[in-house]
């Protein structure tokens, strides 16, 4: 039996794409996860009914490969106009962006 060490790095490392059942391989549009009055609910509530700056996150959204990035842009909007991300309407919108790269999970409606 072999045993590998603390020292051996890629014992540590999780390689999420070879977990079955765990992501999506082909990314659906935020356009068409987003029906039109959740969208206004966004927009006014979470930009402040600045639709550039709404359009301007959805389109660095668009790009982001993984749920981690999207999070993490999220969260510097958040943070940058002062969201409270525990607020309803903060939860709803990083709920449906995870939906995007986790569509299978059951915990998020």
């Amino acid at each position: 039996m072999s045993s590998r060490s603390f020292a051996d790095r890629e014992n540590f490392v999780v390689r999420r794409s070879v977990i079955p059942g765990r992501g999506c391989d082909e990314l659906q549009s935020l356009a068409t996860l987003m029906p039109p009055q959740m969208r206004q609910q966004f927009l006014k509530k979470l930009f402040r009914s600045d639709a550039a700056r709404f359009e301007k996150l959805l389109v660095q959204l668009e790009a982001a490969p993984d749920w981690m990035v999207a999070h993490r842009l999220i969260e510097m909007h958040f943070y940058r106009h002062q969201i409270n991300p525990y607020q309803i309407d903060a939860t709803r919108f990083s709920d449906l962006v995870y939906k995007r790269y986790f569509p299978q999970d059951e915990h998020i409606a």
